[in-house]
């Protein structure tokens, strides 16, 4: 009878403990800290820098401009355009956020590329980008732009991360860029985590 009452009460206390351990990692102060989004900024003007290192005979060289943790900016250059890829600095990592802008993209004043950040490490680039009239032979004019857009693109592991914001009719068009990029972070739960 001693027995069966000392197996009832260990039962009991086995069954009160794993009720303990769950109240207690369930409890709203146990949650994970909320995460800290912040920018950096890239300056095109000042931070950019041909690279005539393996460069083809009769093509244009690159341009590579400083960007934040292990990504960069990587400018392409063809006959009549430029198209800017972020990517990582070991190359495992390539996206093309604006395509086809004037050949002097990084030249034009105040031209900088917005990092964003969770807890100081970059999952975003925000960029803006221009479309061009057509000239008669179908080519872009390049010193009339017809529109304007934020372009938020996710680095490694964010890939989602793929939006456009109509930089001429969206009030507030900055702050609606990062709230997509920031939105986008947290859809991914913990799929998602930048590279160091």
């Amino acid at each position: 009878m001693m027995t069966a009452h000392r197996f009832c009460f260990q039962g009991y206390g086995i069954a009160l403990l794993a009720a303990l351990v769950l109240l207690v990692t369930t409890l709203p102060g146990r949650a994970a800290a909320p995460v800290a989004f912040t920018s950096a900024y890239t300056d095109l003007n000042l931070r950019c820098r041909y690279d005539n290192t393996d460069v083809p005979e009769g093509s244009d060289p690159p341009m590579y401009c400083t960007g934040y943790g292990s990504y960069r900016l990587k400018v392409s250059f063809s006959a009549l355009a430029a198209d800017i890829f972020v990517e990582s600095r070991n190359r495992s990592f390539s996206r093309l956020p604006a395509e086809g802008q004037a050949p002097g993209y990084t030249r034009e004043k105040g031209r900088k590329a917005e990092w964003r950040l969770a807890d100081g490490k970059p999952f975003a680039v925000i960029l803006r980008a221009f479309t061009y009239r057509t000239g008669p032979d179908d080519t872009p004019d390049f010193s009339c732009k017809v529109g304007e857009r934020l372009v938020i693109k996710g680095l490694e592991g964010f890939e989602h991360i793929d939006f456009a914001v109509d930089a001429q009719t969206t009030p507030n068009a900055n702050l609606r860029a990062r709230q997509l990029a920031d939105d986008g972070y947290s859809s991914a739960g913990s799929a998602g985590v930048p590279p160091a």
